[in-house]
C-alpha cells in the first residue's frame, strides 16, 4: 500500500460496518436507510424491449395521478427515519417527464441542514430522449446545489451504438438524441465541479457484440460505466414474458466474462463481483437490502428492493417508520439472500448499496488492490461518502 495509514482506517472502518450489519442480520433488526431509491414517475417515452414499464401509461391514462406530489416527497424525507441517507436515486419510468423534477431535487437538497446532514448525491437516471429538458434541468439542479456539498450524478442509457441503440430502445433516433443530450452534459461538467456522469447498458443477445464499442466510447469521454445483464422482475420491469427472447445463451455469456476480464475494469468493484459470479455461479458478497435500503414505487409502495414483487407498506399510507419496523419489513430481513432470485441477484445497485454496509466482500477487494488502485475504487466509484461521516 502506497499509504498504509489510509487503508488501515478505511479497513476499521468496514470492519465496523460489516460487525454492525452481521449484528443486525442475526436479529433480523433494520439499520438506518443509506440509500434509497423513489421512482418519481412510472411514466416513459422509451419502448425498450427488454422492458414493459412503458405499457403502465397505457393500462393507466391518467397514470400522473397516482404519483407521490413534490410536496408528499419532500415531506416524506423530512422523516427522522431517513436521517443518515447518503444517497438518493431519483429513477423511473423518465424522471424528465415530471414538470416538477427540479424542484423534487432541490427540494430535498435544502432538507441537508436539518433532516438529512448525510446526504452527499442526488443521482438522476435517464434515457436521454429529450436534450431539450434535460439539459437545463440540469443545469438548474446543479446552480441549486452549489455549496450544499451534495453532488450531483447523472447517468444516461446507452445499449448499443447507432441502429443497435435505436432498435433496443424501440425508437427511432434514439442514439442521436442519448448522445447529444451526453454532450451537452459533458459541456456542464466543465462548468460544475461534483457533478458526474455516466452511462448505463443492459446487456442483451442484441448487444453482446457492442460491449467494447460501448466501453470505449465511455473512457474516451470520462464517463463512468454500468454495463449490466438483463434482469427480469413481475412488478417494477413487469418483463417476466420476455425472459427467453431476452436470455443470454452460453455462447454470450462467455463473451460477456471475456468482456469483465478487460484490464481496464479490473479495479471497479461491481464487475469484480460479476465477473466471479459468472466464473463460479455463486455470490461472493453479502445484500444488505431491507437494512440499509428501500426501493419506493413512484405510487408510494415500498419494496425490500427493486427486484421483489412483495410490498412491505405504502408511505401514503403509513408512516415509513412504521413501514420499515413492520412485521413484513422483518420478513423479507429474514428471507434476503435465501429466495432464488437474490441468490442469482448481481443487480448494480444492489452490489453498490450492500459494499460498505456488508464490509467484508470490499475489504477483500481492496486489500487486493493495493496503491493507487486502492483509491481509483475508494473515491472513483463514490464509496468514500459512506466512510467519511
Amino acid at each position: 500500500m502506497s499509504n498504509p495509514f489510509k487503508f488501515y482506517g478505511t479497513a476499521a472502518g468496514l470492519l465496523g460496518k460489516a460487525l454492525g450489519f452481521r449484528y443486525a442480520r442475526l436479529r433480523a433488526a433494520p439499520l438506518k436507510p443509506e440509500v434509497i431509491s423513489l421512482a418519481v414517475t412510472n411514466r416513459c417515452n422509451s419502448h425498450c424491449i427488454m422492458c414493459n414499464m412503458w405499457r403502465r401509461a397505457k393500462e393507466h391514462p391518467n397514470i400522473q395521478f397516482l404519483e407521490l406530489s413534490r410536496r408528499e416527497i419532500i415531506d416524506l424525507f423530512s422523516r427522522p427515519l431517513f436521517s443518515g441517507l447518503v444517497e438518493l436515486d431519483l429513477t423511473g419510468g423518465e424522471p424528465h417527464l415530471r414538470d416538477d423534477l427540479v424542484e423534487i431535487a432541490l427540494g430535498i437538497a435544502g432538507l441537508k441542514n436539518n433532516f438529512l446532514p448525510h446526504l452527499r448525491s442526488i443521482v438522476i437516471t435517464s434515457n436521454g430522449l429529450l436534450p431539450e429538458r434535460i439539459i437545463p434541468n440540469y443545469q438548474k439542479i446543479l446552480e441549486g446545489l452549489r455549496d450544499t456539498h451534495i453532488d450531483l450524478v447523472t447517468v444516461a442509457s446507452l445499449d448499443g451504438i447507432g441502429a443497435t441503440h435505436d432498435k433496443i430502445r424501440g425508437t427511432k433516433g434514439a442514439f442521436k438524441l442519448a448522445t447529444g443530450t451526453i454532450g451537452g452534459l459533458l459541456e456542464l461538467r466543465e462548468k460544475y465541479s461534483g457533478y458526474f456522469i455516466g452511462v448505463k447498458t443492459t446487456v442483451l443477445p442484441e448487444n453482446i457484440d457492442s460491449l467494447d464499442d460501448i466501453l470505449e466510447f465511455a473512457m474516451k469521454e470520462n464517463l463512468f460505466h454500468i454495463i449490466s445483464p438483463v434482469f427480469f422482475t413481475e412488478t417494477r420491469f413487469r418483463n417476466t414474458d420476455r425472459r427467453e427472447a431476452l436470455r443470454l445463451s452460453p455462447a454470450d455469456h462467455e463473451k460477456l466474462l471475456n468482456f469483465y476480464n478487460r484490464n481496464e475494469l479490473n479495479t471497479n468493484y461491481f464487475y469484480s463481483r460479476i465477473r466471479s459470479f459468472l466464473s463460479t455461479g455463486r455470490k461472493c458478497w453479502s445484500c444488505t437490502a431491507s437494512y440499509n435500503y428501500m426501493f419506493i414505487e413512484a405510487d408510494g409502495t415500498v419494496y425490500p428492493c427493486e427486484l421483489l414483487s412483495e410490498p412491505i407498506g405504502n408511505v401514503k399510507e403509513q408512516d415509513p417508520e412504521v413501514i420499515w419496523s413492520s412485521s413484513q419489513a422483518h420478513y423479507w430481513r429474514t428471507r434476503i439472500e435465501k429466495t432464488e432470485q437474490c441468490r442469482n441477484c448481481i443487480e448494480p445497485g444492489a452490489v453498490r448499496y450492500s459494499a460498505c454496509a456488508e464490509g467484508l466482500s470490499y475489504l477483500g477487494f481492496l486489500r487486493k488492490l493495493g496503491g493507487r488502485q486502492f483509491n481509483e475504487s475508494l473515491y472513483g466509484e463514490g464509496f468514500i461518502k459512506y466512510l467519511d461521516r
